[in-house]
């Protein structure tokens, strides 16, 4: 009986247990997985940092920061259902939920961030402060 059912979701193109655990293992390594998906530029005089963020409208996002820290937040709640009254979906990939992202980007001036959203694609650009970073100490 085990064996039938064995077989029976191969047929379905399932996979056994261990070989889906696997799957789930190297997700994150694998590039298909959910997030946002980001570039980080540096120049002298700024960070540049542009996200995807396709089908998100600009008022459910939210950048912050703090402590050197970029944050961005994405939350999707609205979700369509296209399926009729007798629930004949054949596959549904669309996901709604958040994604979050931080990254540490040390000497920003906060004050003078500026964001856009243009045709999917987030770009945040953040100047960098004017005060000295580097700290040398002379040995005596």
């Amino acid at each position: 009986m085990a064996n039938e059912m064995m077989n029976r979701n191969n047929d379905f193109g399932m996979f056994d247990p261990f070989a889906r655990m696997a799957e789930r293992f190297w997700e994150p390594f694998n590039g298909d997985t959910e997030a946002l998906k980001t570039d980080i530029s540096e120049t002298d005089d700024q960070y540049s940092v542009t996200v995807d963020v396709p089908g998100i409208d600009k008022k459910d996002v939210k950048l912050a920061y703090r402590d050197n820290v970029l944050s961005i937040k994405v939350q999707k709640d609205s979700f369509v259902d296209h399926s009729d009254q007798d629930q004949n979906v054949v596959m549904n990939e669309r996901r709604f939920g958040s994604l979050q992202r931080s990254y540490m980007l040390p000497n920003v001036a906060a004050d003078q961030i500026k964001a856009t959203q243009t045709d999917g694609v987030l770009t945040i650009t953040l100047p960098k402060s004017k005060q000295a970073t580097d700290n040398k100490i002379e040995i005596q």
